[in-house]
């Protein structure tokens, strides 16, 4: 006798509609709006003085709006490194839990490359690029490899009110070998 097959009740997640973000400035008058974005996306509080400086570093910070509603940021400042030139840390990367998986953190961290090495960055004479990851974070470790980030150290107890407290730092190497040519090359 034959019997009809089972049919699977399992239902797999269907594949999220990939969403193009529009880019806006942070100011003073939406620094609020980031606030919440930040309160609703990390674990940990960030201080009004850490709003205040981020107002320092507008030229590496982007707000990513979808439907003209704040989903997700990105806020970046430039570092001295030791040995010479700047250093793009990456403060951080956020979007709005309904909108992740959408393509929108790849808009964002393209955003910030792009810009660290094109003309604004090789002027800023960044080196590289950095952040700090939560150890117990693989997905973002993984996201960031993508973009040639690579894992160059894990600190421990970097995080105050956090489980797991410790983090990987990771780096991205950027226009070191621009600005070592165009020494080594000197106008005839």
């Amino acid at each position: 006798m034959w019997k009809r097959p089972q049919q699977s009740h399992q239902r797999f997640p269907a594949k999220k509609k990939q969403l193009k973000l529009d880019l806006g400035q942070l100011t003073e008058k939406n620094v609020g709006q980031l606030k919440k974005l930040n309160t609703a996306t990390f674990p940990v509080h960030y201080t009004d003085q850490f709003y205040q400086d981020l107002l320092k570093f507008l030229d590496y910070s982007r707000l990513g709006y979808y439907a003209d509603v704040l989903v997700s940021s990105i806020c970046c400042r430039l570092e001295d490194r030791q040995g010479g030139g700047k250093s793009l840390y990456i403060m951080t990367l956020s979007v709005l839990k309904p909108y992740q998986r959408r393509n929108l953190a790849t808009q964002l961290i393209q955003w910030a490359i792009d810009k660290a090495e094109g003309k604004d960055g090789q002027q800023d004479d960044v080196q590289e690029m950095y952040l700090h990851v939560q150890t117990s974070n693989a997905s973002a470790v993984s996201f960031y490899k993508m973009f040639g980030f690579e894992v160059t150290e894990e600190i421990k107890n970097y995080y105050k009110k956090i489980d797991p407290p410790d983090c990987y730092v990771l780096r991205k190497p950027l226009n070191a070998k621009l600005s070592v040519t165009a020494e080594a090359d000197p106008a005839p």
